[in-house]
């Protein structure tokens, strides 16, 4: 899961700076710029992250964690998953 969401703020970084580099590009570049959109998001549909996983903080201490965990990673209390949430 860890490296799921590590890859998921690459995508997102990676996003920005084309984003970025679109903004700047001289008509000269613009068919180079085109190229890599396009096999970036050929990249991006490979992976096939798919949306991030729900999330939720703990009542008692705050920490973030997944909107199913049974148990905080932090303070161990004990969590009851919001219903309609998948198991």
């Amino acid at each position: 899961m860890q490296h799921a969401n590590g890859v998921r703020k690459a995508i997102e970084a990676v996003d920005r700076e084309v984003a970025r580099l679109a903004g700047h590009a001289s008509a000269e570049a613009a068919p180079a710029l085109d190229g890599l959109r396009s096999s970036w998001g050929i990249l991006v549909e490979l992976l096939a992250l798919g949306p991030p996983p729900g999330r939720r903080e703990c009542p008692d201490c705050g920490n973030v964690g997944m909107l199913t965990a049974t148990r905080c990673s932090r303070c161990w209390l004990e969590l009851v998953p919001p219903q309609g949430s998948p198991t």
